[in-house]
């Protein structure tokens, strides 16, 4: 992110923080942790803004879990950086196939023992581990998610600030351009299922989750509060149809990115994008 970007952002907390009630900021990439210097420099800024005007500030991270180490989740906690979404793909027979390394090296050791070493923190923190399942016709990760699952249950969920979330991995490339057929939902159901059979999920009171148990679901893009800041300071409202002119947004593009609130309509709050004519 350039530093006259970094500047604008700062710039426009500044000018905005009197005004409201609440502040949250939500770090997703890429990965945003390779930027860390960038995200402690907004992140103080907005902690330190929100505190002189009494306005209530929240942050966290869309992140692989590489780069944060047990030190530096402590750091982010202390600036209000609490709630952090890690994605898994599976035990590290899985998860090295899919989360690789720029040099092609394998991640889960890593992962897995950051994971562990957040245990001893005393910070106060929220960790959904996003587990996702590949439910193609040729192919699966049912298993390694189970085995996954398991040892999750095992090691962290007895800690409230730890917590799953199960998500089917989609074809969300333009135009569907992606050939891999993905089974139905009742198949996704069905994984579910079998993965947290494999332990008693009820002794902890533990509900497991996924997108197919949300119910009147708004996405973040249909909400008028909602805006994506690009690293290229672009202005946009979907972290999913990036290349997408319809998602660099002006002033008339954001009126109809906002229209489910005027007609209630529940495709238009749960996807805006799909209610939005191609330009």
């Amino acid at each position: 992110m350039p530093p006259s970007v970094v500047r604008g952002i700062k710039a426009l907390i500044t000018h905005r923080v009197p005004h409201l009630d609440r502040l949250n900021i939500s770090w997703f990439g890429g990965e945003p942790l390779l930027a860390r210097d960038v995200v402690l420099d907004i992140g103080q800024h907005a902690n330190v803004v929100c505190a002189q005007h009494g306005v209530a500030f929240s942050a966290g991270f869309t992140t692989n879990g590489y780069l944060l180490e047990p030190a530096l989740l402590q750091r982010f906690t202390e600036l209000q950086h609490r709630e952090f979404q890690i994605t898994l793909d599976g035990d590290a027979e899985w998860h090295d196939k899919t989360r690789i390394t720029a040099n092609k090296g394998a991640t889960f050791e890593k992962l897995w023992s950051n994971l562990i070493a957040y245990r001893s923190l005393s910070a106060n923190f929220a960790i959904s581990l996003r587990l996702h399942l590949h439910l193609h016709l040729h192919q699966d990760n049912i298993e390694s998610v189970r085995r996954l699952y398991s040892s999750l249950h095992r090691e962290l969920l007895s800690d409230p600030r730890f917590s799953v979330y199960f998500h089917k991995v989609s074809n969300l490339s333009a135009g569907g351009t992606i050939g891999e057929k993905i089974l139905p939902r009742d198949r996704y159901l069905e994984a579910i299922a079998y993965i947290t059979s494999c332990v008693d999920c009820c002794k902890n009171n533990e509900r497991p989750m996924s997108e197919e148990h949300l119910d009147g679901y708004i996405c973040y893009a249909a909400k008028p509060n909602s805006l994506m800041i690009r690293a290229n300071g672009k202005i946009g409202k979907c972290t999913v149809a990036l290349n997408d002119d319809r998602n660099d947004i002006e002033n008339d593009k954001l009126r109809r990115w906002m229209s489910g609130f005027s007609d209630l309509s529940e495709r238009a709050l749960g996807c805006p994008l799909s209610t939005l004519a191609s330009t």
